[in-house]
C-alpha cells in the first residue's frame, strides 16, 4: 500500500492472502452453527415459519407473519446457497490462475485483457 492507503501492488503473497480469506469464509459458512440464525433452534431457512408458535394461530396478522417468516427464511437460504456456489467457483478460478505469477510478479502491472483472456473464469465467464 502507498501512503494514501491505496493498493499499489498485488503480488503472489497478496493473492495467497485472498485465497486464504475465501477459504476462511467458506469454513465459517459450513461449520458455524449460528451462521444462519441466533441459535440452533432458529435458522434462516425453510423451517423458520415452523419455529414461531404465537398464541392466536387464527389471527390474520399472525398468519401473515408466519407466512412471511417462511418466505424470508427460504429466501435467505436460497441466497446463501447461491453465495456458497459463487464463492467456491471464485476460489477455484483463482487457484486455477495461480500460474499467472510465472509471467509477472505484480498483477497491477499485468495486462488486464490478457489476464481476462487467459483466465476467463475469474470474471465468471468462460470462452
Amino acid at each position: 500500500m502507498d501512503d494514501t492507503g491505496k493498493i499499489t501492488s498485488f503480488d503472489k503473497t497478496h493473492y495467497d492472502q485472498l485465497i486464504g480469506h475465501l477459504l476462511a469464509v467458506d469454513h465459517v459458512l459450513n461449520t458455524d452453527p449460528k451462521y444462519l440464525g441466533p441459535s440452533a433452534d432458529l435458522k434462516l431457512d425453510t423451517t423458520l415459519s415452523s419455529r414461531f408458535e404465537p398464541g392466536s394461530q387464527d389471527w390474520p396478522v399472525v398468519k401473515d407473519f408466519v407466512t412471511q417468516a417462511g418466505t424470508f427464511g427460504n429466501s435467505v437460504h436460497t441466497r446463501l446457497t447461491s453465495y456458497e456456489t459463487d464463492l467456491r467457483g471464485f476460489y477455484t478460478a483463482l487457484k486455477n490462475a495461480e500460474d499467472v505469477f510465472d509471467d509477472t510478479g505484480d498483477l497491477t502491472t499485468y495486462d488486464a485483457s490478457k489476464f481476462e483472456h487467459n483466465y476467463p473464469d475469474i470474471g465468471g465467464t468462460t470462452t
